[in-house]
């Protein structure tokens, strides 16, 4: 054993000796040396001969061919014991040269990786965002400057720990980048409020595992209702809004009639306004999340709030095919109808009403993007 340390501190001096000539192929000769040089002799040198050795490979490294500088980044990536200074100098290497090191060094810290992040390419960024693990703050910078496709691979890292201020920008950020949508529901961190939350803008089939997987305790959900919604039509400001629909919904409440019946009538009369009133009375929602839900072109919003206050199957039918001419003034094909009532069939009551008191939770937010452009709050003037 003592002959193998012997041989290895002779290894170091020789390199050191190098070290001093400034000739190229000296260099490539350390270069060649050096990685073998410390894993080989790992726990064996002293720590002034490896910082030593990392002290002169850091003032070398810019000075070498691309060729070397990549060898030596990704025989030193996996290193715990790699000489500091020189893994970040590598790191922030072309980008050829730093991937190896972005993806897998244990020797960078927090701090060197959001200044990567802050200060190199695009192609830096999409290193460091497939890093096992990403710590929430690294990932926030990257969130904070990334292009759409290194978020999304972001996203795509189960490794990488998201702040709750980032998802909820990444979901907001989800209706406008399809691509964000996927990725984010596959999350094992995602809160199901936000993933609810997404079910207004996302495609069917992407509202499908919406409701067979995010759920939550009733009682919670009992709670957040409580403490943020009121009932639809009990604000001040709803009640004496003096409009004819409001009046009629609110007479025929006071009468014990507001039903499903009532709903399909308002529809053959072409009363899309009152039917808007009476469906977010019957629901408890706010009157801008019962406009979102008519006019969801899916028409899956439509099905689980029909299914939430027990609307039987056949008024669903004819709800469906009214207010789809109602609002869309075309002609409903058969095949939707027949993908609705699948819909509405794979559905339970308990779980729509469940759906319903997310929408509930949340109509602070439906409303807010309601208002900044919602078809469904621009087709409020309908009659």
């Amino acid at each position: 054993m003592t002959d193998v340390h012997e041989e290895e501190r002779t290894a170091l001096r020789s390199l050191l000796e190098l070290a001093q000539s400034t000739t190229t192929a000296n260099r490539r000769v350390i270069f060649e040396n050096v990685a073998d040089l410390f894993l080989s002799a790992q726990g064996r040198l002293t720590d002034q001969q490896r910082a030593l050795m990392g002290d002169i490979l850091s003032k070398l490294v810019i000075e070498m061919e691309m060729k070397l500088r990549k060898d030596l980044a990704q025989r030193l990536a996996n290193l715990d014991t790699a000489p500091r200074e020189l893994i970040v100098t590598l790191a922030n290497d072309q980008i050829e040269v730093a991937r190896p090191v972005l993806l897998r060094s244990p020797i960078l810290r927090d701090p060197d990786l959001i200044e990567i992040v802050k200060h190199r390419s695009q192609e830096h960024m999409l290193s460091v965002a497939l890093r096992a693990p990403l710590s929430a703050e690294v990932a926030e910078a990257i969130v904070d400057r990334g292009d759409e496709q290194v978020i999304e691979q972001l996203l795509k890292n189960p490794d990488a720990s998201l702040s709750r201020r980032a998802l909820e920008y990444l979901v907001a950020e989800s209706q406008r980048v399809d691509r964000f949508q996927q990725p984010i529901l596959n999350r094992h961190d995602l809160p199901p409020e936000l993933a609810h939350r997404m079910f207004w803008w996302v495609s069917a089939a992407l509202r499908r595992g919406i409701l067979e997987r995010y759920s939550i305790d009733s009682a919670l959900l009992d709670d957040a209702i409580q403490e943020t919604t009121r009932d639809a039509l009990s604000e001040p400001g709803a009640r004496t809004a003096g409009t004819q629909a409001a009046r009629l919904v609110e007479g025929v409440a006071d009468a014990a009639q507001l039903d499903e019946r009532f709903l399909v009538q308002t529809l053959r009369g072409g009363k899309i306004t009152a039917f808007v009133a009476a469906l977010g009375r019957l629901c408890r929602v706010e009157p801008l999340v019962a406009r979102r839900i008519v006019f969801d072109p899916g028409g899956q919003s439509l099905a689980i709030a029909c299914r939430a206050i027990n609307v039987e199957r056949a008024n669903f039918a004819t709800i469906l095919l009214l207010a789809r001419q109602g609002s869309a003034n075309g002609v409903t094909p058969p095949s939707f109808v027949n993908e609705m009532m699948k819909f509405y069939d794979s559905i339970t009551p308990q779980r729509a009403r469940v759906v319903l008191g997310y929408w509930r939770a949340d109509s602070e937010y439906v409303k807010a993007i309601s208002e900044i452009g919602d078809p469904a709050a621009k087709s409020a003037s309908v009659p």
